[in-house]
Order: structure tokens, then C-alpha cells, then sequence
């Protein structure tokens, strides 16, 4: 609201400024442009202002949950938990301390806590105002990442989700995430996400990325498919990455990208590996399915970071 005020009194200043051109000296028009100055000035610092007493104020709520004072609340929202599954030890619209939290998923799993809990803080959205990042290692080989945002007073858990040994995550600064992981040698999974100013958890877009086709590969459509098969090919030097915009498998549409690949697995594609004569090009065409170049995969990326506000 403050915003919008200043907003609204700069624009009455500069109408004042056009008028004061008609007819008025040089001075005038100076006057007036000092006070735009000062308006302007005026409502930065008052932007300014409100963003520091809500940062102030989610430090000393941040501050008492690190000390086992105060909690968060879990809703569901943004949980992409596998092993230390949040959703079956946590109630949806309850709040939890850090202590609280790390016990329910002692209980329900066969994890227990390693390490004391740490605790980061990062500016989801860029906007100046703070959010809490957590991370608590479990045994084996788990660790358990949590995003806390103080939302209207009430600390809310906007976003958690488990890693391991072949299932990295990361979280950057801004609130972006991207976790990846492997399902052998040759198929690498990749996601990337973020949370948002506001908290709000979007996943960003998927991609599953297979090297080397030694057998028929299934293509999928939520959770129908088509096969594709291999026989004919140079499996050897053929790639195939499957792209998805939705976190929730049984709901994906998969956008399907086949490339060229050397003997050092390098991307070697050619406009020319595109053309309806190249053999994996019709092996597409024949199970019905579309191959998408790798430039329209980049349109569909940056249509899907626009939309979501995505900073690629």
C-alpha cells in the first residue's frame, strides 16, 4: 500500500511539472524537479522502511524457532520428500517445532537425526526480505532441506524435500532449487524449481536425459505410453531427454528431444540430424509420437519461465 501511495503522489508531482513548463521560468521548472526528487526520495525510504521492520520481525520469529520456541506450519505445499516422508509423520495445517519435526520422522522411519540442525538465511525472490533455509542430516545418507517463510506473523514451511548419496539438491540464494540424480550410468534426472516472494513452491520443468539406447525406449503421456523401438539404430551414438513441466509424474506431459552423441558422449547434433530422412526421426514418426528440436524445447522453457516468473 505504501508503495502505491508513493506511486500516486510522484505521478501529481510530474502532472505539476508538465503545467509548471507552460509559460514558467527555468527556476520553476527546477523547484519543481527538486521536489520530484524529494517525493521520490521520500517514498523509496518508505518502501524501504516497511521491508526492514518485516525482515526485523521475521528475525526474531526465525531466531525462536532456531531456539526451539516457536513453529512452523506444514501444509503439504512444496513437499517433495521420498525417504523422509514429511506427508505421513506431519498433519497439514499443524505446526511443528524443529524438535518436533525431527522426532516425527524418527518415528515413522527407520532414519535417525546425525547432526544438529543448520540454519541459513536466504531472500526468496530477491525482494530484501529474509527466509530460512534448513538443512539436518539423517543416518545413513539423508539430508532433509526445509525453506521456512514468516508469512503474516506465522512461520510456514514453504518448501522441503530429502537428498542423498545419488540424489543431490541445491538451494541458491534467490529461493531457486534444482535437485538431480542418476539412474545408472547412462540416464541422469535433473528438476529445477523455486520458491517465490510470497512462498509459493513452483516447480519450474524436469528433464530425464537417456545415453545410449540399448533398448526400446517407452514414451510417455501421463501415464500411457507408446515404444519405440531400437532395432536399426546407432544406439551408441543416439541420445534422447525428456522434458516435463509438472512435479507430479502421473500428470506429466513429456516433451521428447532426441541428439547425436560422439564416443566421448558430447552433443554432436546438426540441423540435418532433424530432417524426416534421419532414421530416429522416423522411428518417432512411426510410433506417433512428436521429436521436438532442441529449439523448440528452448521456446517451451522460456514460455514456462515467463509464465511462472521463472528468471532463467
Amino acid at each position: 500500500m505504501k508503495k502505491r501511495i508513493a506511486t500516486a503522489v510522484v505521478a501529481g508531482v510530474l502532472m505539476t511539472v508538465i503545467l509548471a513548463g507552460c509559460g514558467k521560468s527555468a527556476d520553476n521548472a527546477q523547484a519543481n524537479n527538486s521536489l520530484f526528487e524529494q517525493v521520490s526520495e521520500s517514498g523509496s525510504e518508505q518502501t524501504e522502511n516497511a521491508q526492514s521492520q518485516q525482515a526485523e520481525s521475521g528475525s526474531s520469529l526465525y531466531d525462536d524457532f532456531k531456539a526451539g520456541n516457536a513453529k512452523a506450519k506444514y501444509t503439504g505445499a512444496g513437499d517433495r520428500t521420498s525417504y523422509l516422508e514429511t506427508s505421513l509423520c506431519l498433519e497439514k495445517g499443524k505446526s511443528y517445532t524443529m524438535g518436533e519435526i525431527i522426532s516425527a520422522l524418527e518415528g515413522s522411519t527407520d532414519y535417525k537425526k546425525a547432526s544438529d540442525t543448520t540454519y541459513t538465511m536466504i531472500d526468496c525472490g530477491s525482494d530484501g526480505i529474509p527466509e530460512m533455509l534448513t538443512e539436518t542430516f539423517f543416518d545413513p545418507e539423508f539430508t532433509l532441506y526445509m525453506i521456512i517463510k514468516d508469512i503474516d506473523g506465522e512461520l510456514v514451511i514453504c518448501f522441503d524435500q530429502d537428498a542423498w548419496s545419488r540424489s543431490d539438491l541445491q538451494v541458491e540464494a534467490d529461493g531457486k532449487i534444482s535437485s538431480g540424480g542418476s539412474g545408472g550410468a547412462a540416464i541422469h534426472i535433473v528438476d529445477y524449481a523455486f520458491v517465490d516472494a510470497k512462498g509459493d513452491y513452483k516447480f519450474f520443468y524436469g528433464c530425464e536425459e537417456t545415453l545410449t539406447l540399448y533398448n526400446d525406449i517407452y514414451l510417455y503421456d501421463k501415464t500411457d505410453y507408446q515404444v519405440l523401438p531400437v532395432d536399426g539404430l546407432d544406439v551408441d551414438h543416439i541420445g534422447i531427454r525428456d522434458y516435463y513441466f509438472e512435479a507430479d509424474y502421473e500428470q506429466r506431459t513429456h516433451y521428447y528431444e532426441y541428439f547425436m552423441i560422439n564416443d566421448n558422449y558430447e552433443d554432436v547434433t546438426t540441423d540435418a540430424d532433424y530432417e524426416d530422412s534421419n532414421p530416429v526421426k522416423q522411428k518417432f514418426n512411426e510410433c506417433g509420437v512428436k521429436a521436438y528440436t532442441h529449439a523448440d524445447i528452448e521456446a517451451l522453457l522460456n514460455a514456462r519461465a515467463a509464465d511462472i516468473g521463472y528468471n532463467r
